[in-house]
């Protein structure tokens, strides 16, 4: 594909996803030409970044970004990304996917007479993959048009790092954490090797044999070094990618006693224990840290009801929408450049593989009582008097979770538009747009799932 392609493609991207600040087919046209000029003349810098901080619960995690999103950097740091998808096909990790798989062989355990799970991340990974090291190592020799490698390599070597808030950040990192995938599959191969996943950061991996902990240590240390730290040149900008010790986890069948063991993955928790018949007993559960997130974010929802500061202030119907949202799967249809992505989302998507669980006893207490209280619970934790439409169906997690519960956004099979348009109006939406014009299907789809807080 031409580069002025992909900078047409870059620059509608972006607009697609600005909201907030909609440009008109003539200013993108205008974009899209200054973008053009400004890369053939190569008036750009894209070590012009910013940076900020994002506060997420109990974290803080610094993020680099182009102040200006139709600036030449952030448009270009764009193409980047779509050549990289492109040229090493990249595919990104599926959260559901792969714990629906994790599911089936942890109950499998049970059956085993060997087997060693283990559970490992990279720490702060996007911050310490170095750009230029990933070019020289895995980039450079895969590209065969000279303007593609020549604009990454200046990319790559401009702004250092795979840093997160970049576009780019998980295009860079994801191609050589895949070189790191396929050299722990081939490792473990002659090892019992049964499951091995990585989404983003975060690594399970099963054995239906007994490795010991030392061993699995020296190994993924082995293939660490491997991948991230061989020497190129000098002089090159080195990763920085190390593990996350504090949250490694092993455990073999050798281990286990009666006393229960959890592994956790991707808020997921998995409880494992023996019998007096020494058998392996298996539960499920979400992890306490993920409960106590969800809390505190039916606490922020409240909060916007009750605070007289808020502009949400004593709006009893959106607080309504709102706590229907959270406890419900969103479903609908955005655009990814020509192609339509169906996306869900939401508590009830996020932890849908518990709804098979839920009425047998391998659904862990702590889980059981937050799916059947939590949101009760959260009013009144708040000293908030429950609302009236917690007399009728669609506020529970758990009875939620049992009928995958979904907020179909899809017009043609889900809300049509006029339902739709009802919908955005009870939360203060307006349908019509100030050309006097009917909105968009996608449009107020996004609005709404803004407003109600599931995010877009």
């Amino acid at each position: 594909m031409d580069l002025k392609n992909d900078i047409e493609r870059a620059v509608r991207h972006i607009a697609a996803n600005n909201y907030k600040n909609p440009k008109t087919d003539e200013e993108l046209q205008t974009i899209i030409e200054n973008t053009i000029v400004a890369f053939e003349t190569q008036i750009y810098d894209f070590s012009g970044y910013s940076s900020m901080f994002l506060k997420q619960g109990n974290k803080t995690r610094k993020v680099k970004y182009y102040e200006n999103i139709y600036s030449a950097e952030n448009i270009l740091c764009q193409c980047v990304k779509q050549i990289l998808d492109r040229a090493f096909n990249i595919k990104y990790p599926n959260r559901n996917k792969t714990i629906r798989s994790l599911f089936a062989y942890v109950a499998a355990m049970n059956q085993m007479s060997h087997f060693t799970i283990v559970k490992f991340d990279f720490k702060d990974y996007y911050n310490t993959v170095s750009a230029p090291y990933v070019f020289e190592k895995c980039i450079k020799s895969q590209l065969s048009r000279r303007k593609d490698l020549d604009l990454i390599k200046e990319f790559c070597y401009s702004t250092k790092y795979a840093y997160a808030g970049l576009c780019t950040s998980n295009a860079i990192s994801e191609i050589i954490a895949k070189t790191f995938d396929d050299a722990i599959r081939e490792r473990f191969a002659s090892q019992g090797l049964l499951f091995y996943e990585r989404y983003i950061d975060d690594c399970v991996l099963l054995l239906n044999e007994c490795v010991s902990l030392d061993d699995i240590k020296r190994i993924i240390n082995e293939l660490l070094n491997n991948i991230f730290h061989v020497e190129i040149e000098s002089d090159l900008l080195r990763c920085k990618t190390k593990f996350n010790d504090d949250k490694f986890r092993y455990l073999s069948n050798q281990s286990i006693s009666p006393t229960t063991y959890s592994i956790d993955y991707l808020g997921y928790e998995f409880l494992l224990s023996r019998t007096p018949q020494n058998k392996i007993n298996v539960q499920y559960g979400i992890t306490e840290s993920k409960r106590t997130k969800y809390c505190k974010r039916v606490d922020r929802i409240i909060s916007l009801y009750t605070n007289p500061s808020s502009p949400d202030y004593n709006n009893l119907e959106l607080l309504r929408h709102r706590i229907m949202a959270f406890a419900s799967r969103e479903v609908y249809i955005s655009k990814h450049f020509k192609s339509n992505v169906w996306k869900a989302k939401g508590f009830i998507s996020n932890y849908g593989e518990l709804r098979f669980l839920l009425d047998s006893p391998l659904l862990e207490s702590d889980t059981k009582a937050f799916l059947q209280n939590m949101i009760k619970d959260r009013f009144n934790s708040n000293g908030v008097p429950l609302p009236y439409f917690f007399k009728t169906n669609g506020y529970n997690l758990f009875e939620n979770l049992k009928r995958n519960k979904t907020l179909l956004l899809v017009e043609t099979i889900g809300y049509d538009y006029e339902s739709l348009s009802k919908l955005c109006q009870n939360v203060g939406i307006n349908p019509i747009g100030i050309d006097g014009k009917r909105r968009g299907y996608g449009t107020l789809v996004r609005d709404y799932l803004i407003k109600v807080k599931v995010g877009y």
